[in-house]
C-alpha cells in the first residue's frame, strides 16, 4: 500500500491504452458521471495484465464533489481468452465461410445440415436457409444413400481427416456432378458432427474420359494400322504371285507366236491362252475396283428385272467347263418357290454367284457343286430371292468363317499357294448383296466334308429402271457394228504409247475410219483445233500436257466435238474430274473394242 500511495494510474497504464482511458476518465469527470473502462494495467514486476476500472463520483456532506472512488478488477485470462475466441472466429470465416471450396458441417446421427459456407449455395442452387433444412443424402442420388450411410457410419472417428473418391451429388437444378470430398470428424458442442470440404471433378473425369477414350482409339488405330500393314504385305505379295501367273504366260506364249514354224491349230492355241490369260488379268483388276468403289461409295446399281432361272443357267453355262476339267459334277435347281423375277442389279447377282460357284469349284476336289434358287425373307422381313451353293469341297473351320469375308483374307495363309485367288471375290460378294439388300453368310461348313453359302437378293420393285449412275451407256445392237459403221469417220487418238496408238488404229480403221494419233496433250490439242475431226479420243496422264488440260483447253476455246476419255485410270474420282473438265464419256483400259465402237457410235449419232 505504501508503494501504491501516491502512485499516478495512468504512469501504470499501457502506452497504448492511455489516450482512450484517459478520455473516458475526462469525460466522465467533466459530468460527474460513473465511468467504466478496460485497459492494461503494469503489475509490479513489469508485466500488464488486462483490467476493468469501476468508478463513481464521490462527495463530501455539503454536497462538494472530490472526485472517484474506483474499483479495479483483473480480467485478464477472460480477456486473453475472449481475444483468443474471436481470433479463431476469424479464422474460421477466412477456413469456413470465405472457402473456394463447398463446405459444410452436418450431424453424423441426424444427418442434418449443421452449417454451410456460401461457395456451397452458389455452386449446389440452394440457399443457405434451403441448406440448413436438408439432410446430407438430399444431394445423394437415390441409389446411393444406403451404400453412402453405412460407408459414413463405418469411417466416422474423431480428429481423422478422409478424402473420399467416386461419390456423385445431385444439384437443385437435377444435374448430376462428381465430386471428391475432404472429410474432417469432430465432436461439436457434444454433437457427432462432419465437416467436408468439397472438389468437383466433373470436367476433369470427363477429361480423362476423353483422354482414356483417345488413348483407346490410338491404339485401335495402331492395331489397324498394324493389321492393314499386314494385310498390304500378304495382298502385294498374293498380288504378285496372280497377276505375274497370267502376265508370264502371256508374255511366254506371246514370244512363241514369233516362231514362223507354227501350225495353224498351235498358233491358234497360243492366241486362245494370251485371250483367256489376259481375261483372267482383267478380273481381278475389275473385282480390285470394284472393292475399291464399294468402299469408297461409288459402285453403281442398275435395277431391272432379274430372272434367277436364266443368271442360274448362266452361271453353270459359264463354269461348266472349268467344272468338267475337275470331273466334277456342276448342277442348277430352280425351287417352285422361286420367284419369276425380282428387281435388282441382274449383272451384280450374277457376278456374286459366279464367284461362289467357282470359289466351290476351286476348293472342291471331288464330288459335286450345286446351285440353287428358292424364294425368301431378308432380314428387314421383306420379299427376297435366295441362293444356296453348296460343295463336297474342304470346308471351312468355325473359327475362320466370317474372317473369309475380309478383303484379300482366305482362311489359310497356304491356301494362296494351294489354290491360288486373290482373296477378294468373298469380300466383293458380301459387299453386293448387302448394297442390294441382303447379304453373303455361311449356313453350314464341316472341314472335309463340304461347305454351304447361302446367297440373299431383296425384291426391291420400288427400285424399277433406277440406277446411281452418272450417265446410262447404251448399247448398240451387234448388226449396227457392221464392218463399215465408221465409214469415212475422222477419228483423232491422243495416246503417248505407241503401242496403244496401234491397237486403237487397227480396231477403228477395220470399222472403217479414218484415224490421226498425236503423242501427248498439247500435240492433240493443236491437231483437234487445226484439224476436221468428227470425235476424239483423249488419254489422261500424258507428258507435256495432260489429258484434262487439253480438254479444258479445248473447250475453252469452243471445240464442241465429243471428247472420249480412253484411259488405264479407272476410279470413280478420275471419271468425276473428266466429265467435270470437258470430257464427254470415260472408257477404260484394257480395251475392248466392241464397246469402244458402240461408245464411238452413240456420239456421232447424238
Amino acid at each position: 500500500p505504501k508503494e501504491a500511495l501516491g502512485f499516478g494510474w495512468l504512469d501504470a497504464t499501457h502506452p497504448d491504452d492511455k489516450e482512450p482511458t484517459a478520455k473516458i476518465y475526462l469525460t466522465a469527470n467533466e459530468n460527474q458521471k460513473p465511468f467504466y473502462a478496460e485497459y492494461r494495467l503494469k503489475t509490479k514486476d513489469g508485466t500488464y495484465r488486462w483490467a476493468v476500472d469501476a468508478g463513481n463520483p464521490r462527495y463530501d456532506e455539503a454536497g462538494n464533489y472530490l472526485g472517484y472512488a474506483g474499483t479495479v478488477f483483473d480480467i485478464h485470462d477472460q480477456k486473453i481468452a475472449t481475444l483468443e475466441l474471436a481470433e479463431n472466429r476469424e479464422k474460421y470465416k477466412l477456413l469456413f465461410e470465405r472457402s473456394p471450396l463447398p463446405k459444410w458441417i452436418f450431424d453424423i446421427d441426424t444427418l442434418q445440415f449443421l452449417d454451410v459456407n456460401e461457395t456451397a449455395t452458389r455452386h449446389y442452387g440452394y440457399s443457405r436457409d434451403e441448406f440448413l433444412k436438408m439432410k446430407v443424402t438430399d444431394i445423394r442420388p437415390p441409389e446411393e444413400v444406403d451404400r453412402f450411410k453405412s460407408e459414413m457410419l463405418a469411417s466416422y472417428q474423431p480428429n481423422q481427416i478422409y478424402i473420399h473418391k467416386n461419390y456423385r451429388h445431385v444439384k437443385k437444378d437435377g444435374s448430376i456432378i462428381s465430386v471428391e470430398p475432404s472429410t474432417h470428424d469432430l465432436i461439436l458442442n457434444g454433437r457427432r458432427a462432419r465437416m467436408a470440404a468439397v472438389v468437383d471433378v466433373t470436367e476433369r473425369l470427363k477429361a480423362e474420359e476423353i483422354q482414356r477414350e483417345l488413348l483407346q482409339s490410338l491404339e485401335a488405330a495402331k492395331k489397324e494400322a498394324e493389321h492393314a500393314n499386314e494385310l498390304k504385305s500378304a495382298f502385294l505379295a498374293n498380288m504378285s504371285h496372280e497377276i505375274r501367273t497370267p502376265l508370264g504366260a502371256m508374255m511366254g506364249f506371246a514370244d512363241l507366236l514369233k516362231d514362223p514354224g507354227l501350225t495353224a491349230s498351235e498358233r491358234q492355241s497360243f492366241i486362245d491362252i494370251l485371250s483367256r490369260n489376259g481375261e483372267s488379268l482383267s478380273v481381278i483388276i475389275n473385282d480390285i475396283l470394284d472393292l475399291s468403289k464399294v468402299e469408297a461409295g461409288h459402285l453403281t446399281l442398275e435395277y431391272t428385272d432379274t430372272r434367277p432361272d436364266q443368271i442360274g443357267a448362266d452361271v453353270i453355262s459359264l463354269l461348266r467347263v472349268k467344272a468338267r476339267e475337275k470331273d466334277l459334277v456342276l448342277n442348277y435347281t430352280h425351287d417352285e418357290t422361286s420367284p419369276a423375277s425380282v428387281v435388282a442389279d441382274p449383272n451384280r447377282v450374277r457376278q456374286i454367284l459366279l464367284n461362289l460357284v467357282s470359289n466351290s469349284i476351286k476348293f472342291t476336289q471331288f464330288g459335286s457343286v450345286n446351285l440353287r434358287s428358292f424364294a425368301c425373307k431378308n432380314d428387314r422381313g421383306r420379299d427376297a430371292l435366295c441362293f444356296e451353293v453348296s460343295d463336297t469341297g474342304i470346308g471351312i473351320p468355325l473359327h475362320q468363317q466370317e474372317k473369309i469375308f475380309e478383303m484379300f483374307v482366305q482362311a489359310d495363309g497356304s491356301m494362296t499357294r494351294r489354290f491360288g485367288g486373290t482373296g477378294l471375290g468373298l469380300a466383293l460378294s458380301r459387299s453386293l448383296a448387302r448394297m442390294m439388300g441382303g447379304d453373303v453368310v455361311v449356313t453350314h461348313s464341316k472341314e472335309g466334308v463340304g461347305s454351304t453359302f447361302l446367297v440373299t437378293i431383296e425384291d426391291q420393285p420400288e427400285m424399277r429402271n433406277q440406277t446411281a449412275t452418272e450417265f446410262s451407256r447404251q448399247t448398240t445392237d451387234q448388226q449396227e457394228l457392221s464392218d463399215q459403221i465408221l465409214d469415212g469417220v475422222k477419228i483423232l487418238v491422243v495416246d503417248d504409247a505407241p503401242d496403244n496408238q496401234q491397237l486403237i488404229w487397227r480396231y477403228l480403221t477395220k470399222k472403217g475410219a479414218v484415224v490421226e494419233s498425236a503423242e501427248n496433250g498439247y500435240l492433240g490439242y493443236r491437231a483437234a483445233i487445226n484439224g476436221h475431226f468428227d470425235l476424239i479420243l483423249m488419254d489422261i496422264q500424258m507428258p507435256v500436257m495432260d489429258g484434262y488440260a487439253a480438254t479444258q483447253k479445248l473447250r475453252e476455246a469452243g471445240y464442241k466435238k465429243p471428247i472420249v476419255a480412253l484411259t488405264a485410270h479407272a476410279m470413280n474420282e478420275v471419271r468425276k474430274k473428266a466429265f467435270n473438265v470437258g470430257y464427254t464419256d470415260h472408257l477404260t483400259k484394257p480395251i475392248n473394242s466392241k464397246e469402244l465402237i458402240s461408245t464411238i457410235v452413240k456420239h456421232l449419232r447424238s
